[in-house]
């Protein structure tokens, strides 16, 4: 497997969470590919711990203004109050 890059990073309030495969799921198809992958990690954001997902894919993904708009598409649909995050290169 072709090693990934985080492209997006994203929180959720706390009373919300979503699971691997979901969030697997969101992003194969805001990318158009299911060479993926998805992490959860924790970090003290503000005091206090927060949990920090990562959306991983080839450095070779393009497209990602597009990408962009149709991952925060298919949050809003799955009713993700999301705070998303590009990360720079």
């Amino acid at each position: 497997m072709e090693h990934h890059v985080e492209w997006f990073q994203f929180t959720l309030p706390a009373d919300q969470t979503i699971g691997p495969e979901a969030l697997r799921l969101i992003w194969m198809r805001a990318c158009g590919s299911t060479n993926i992958s998805v992490q959860r990690n924790s970090r003290t954001i503000l005091g206090r711990r927060t949990p920090v997902y990562s959306l991983r894919a080839s450095s070779r993904l393009a497209g990602l203004p597009l990408i962009e708009a149709r991952l925060r598409g298919l949050m809003q649909e799955a009713r993700l109050n999301s705070k998303l995050t590009l990360v720079s290169r």
